[in-house]
């Protein structure tokens, strides 16, 4: 209010110097301005009201502009901000529908978004959904609102190609999933840590080694570098259980021979890796070839690595139910004599006495590890090894802790 009549009192002052300017003239002083050829004079009241004229036809002028702009402009400029914000709300809804395992909603979400700079990853987003989903209702839905009939031909600008490989992947088409890889013919280490992983995933699952073992150490080296060290052995778990499930796969569709005629291939490097060789010991484990283990593990030339030692142990025990490896026993033994409060060292011992049937010793050794660092597998070997012993009710407790 105070606002509006400031500007009605100015409005009021300026005309009033209008009209009364002519009535005051030669009544005040007089002004005379001079610059080279150019003259100005007058007096003062004159002046004055020049000053107050010019500036009442600024004000007007910029009033008029303000006008012309909220009537014709704004309305524009209002429409677009209403529709980035709308479309941006599709978007952030899509992701959190994500984070709660929405699919069909969050795929729904990101169709909706209209902005150019969003509208490529919303739609690759979409069929990422669609691929999680696991449902084909929901990709086709997907495929049909996109307007696309071939996603690996699709000339749009909006490529989908790494959704389409997630949804081959996730379907396990993996034939599918390498040819389009191969008829996309990109240099897979340029691409994202996220395209390179995929890669890995359709190749391994692929049996196709010669690949895997040309760029799977460049790739492991390059997220080394780029995850951060918990990112890294998550992706190292996710890299070993591909591995496995693969080498199972290859060996029931081959042969066992024939798995290790290509793990012999493998450049060293790649064999060394502890993701890769505990797969590969997995899958001589599921054989029952021990001896062929207690070699992998014994020719390790700088000492055994006890941590990895004793997953494999124990993945051995989870399928035959006993270790018997006398070599790698001894060594163990020996080293257990050194290193008596090493614990991983005599959980390792037990397993591999229990394999010995040296019941009391691997009860000993047990005993100074289950309590303080309680493993279910070491527990059902614990008890095992008490009901060996005669020691029935102590077994069961065990039994019935787990």
């Amino acid at each position: 209010m105070a606002k509006f009549f400031t500007r009605l009192f100015f409005i009021a002052l300026l005309i009033a110097a209008v009209v009364f300017a002519p009535n005051l003239i030669g009544e005040q002083g007089y002004i005379l301005i001079s610059l080279g050829l150019w003259t100005v004079e007058g007096t003062i009241v004159e002046f004055v009201a020049l000053i107050l004229v010019s500036l009442l036809i600024i004000w007007a002028v910029i009033k008029a502009v303000s006008y012309v702009f909220l009537m014709l402009i704004w309305p524009s400029k209002w429409w677009q901000k209403f529709h980035a914000k709308t479309h941006a709300n599709y978007y952030q809804q899509g992701l959190n529908l994500m984070a709660l395992g929405q699919w069909r909603l969050a795929a729904e979400q990101f169709l909706r978004v209209r902005r150019s700079e969003k509208i490529e990853s919303a739609r690759a987003l979409s069929l990422v959904c669609a691929a999680q989903a696991k449902h084909q209702d929901i990709a086709d839905q997907v495929k049909k609102q996109l307007d696309i009939e071939d996603l690996n031909l699709a000339s749009s600008p909006y490529r989908v190609d790494f959704a389409e490989l997630v949804i081959l992947s996730q379907n396990k088409d993996y034939s599918s999933a390498l040819a389009l890889l191969d008829k996309l013919a990109l240099p897979v280490l340029k691409q994202t840590a996220a395209f390179q992983q995929l890669w890995l995933e359709i190749n391994i699952y692929s049996h196709n080694w010669r690949e895997v073992d040309e760029h799977l150490p460049k790739i492991n080296k390059a997220l080394q570098r780029e995850f951060s060290e918990s990112a890294y052995n998550e992706w190292q778990a996710t890299l070993q259980g591909w591995f496995e499930r693969s080498f199972a796969e290859f060996v029931r569709s081959s042969s066992l021979n024939k798995l290790s005629e290509a793990w012999q291939a493998l450049h060293k490097q790649n064999r060394q890796l502890p993701a890769v060789k505990f797969a590969y010991l997995t899958a001589l484990a599921e054989a029952k070839q021990s001896d062929k283990i207690e070699s992998l593990i014994l020719e390790q030339k700088k000492g055994i690595d006890n941590t990895f030692i004793l997953a494999v142990v124990r993945k051995y025990y989870e399928l035959n139910h006993q270790v018997r490896m006398d070599k790698l026993f001894h060594r163990v033994h020996q080293q257990a004599t050194k290193s008596p409060n090493d614990k991983t060292l005599l959980t390792v011992m037990a397993y591999l006495a229990a394999g010995q049937k040296d019941h009391q010793l691997a009860k000993q050794a047990l005993q100074q590890v289950i309590y303080s660092q309680p493993h279910p597998t070491d527990i059902k070997l614990f008890a095992q090894e008490l009901a060996l012993l005669g020691e029935t009710q102590k077994s069961l407790e065990m039994y019935h802790s787990l």
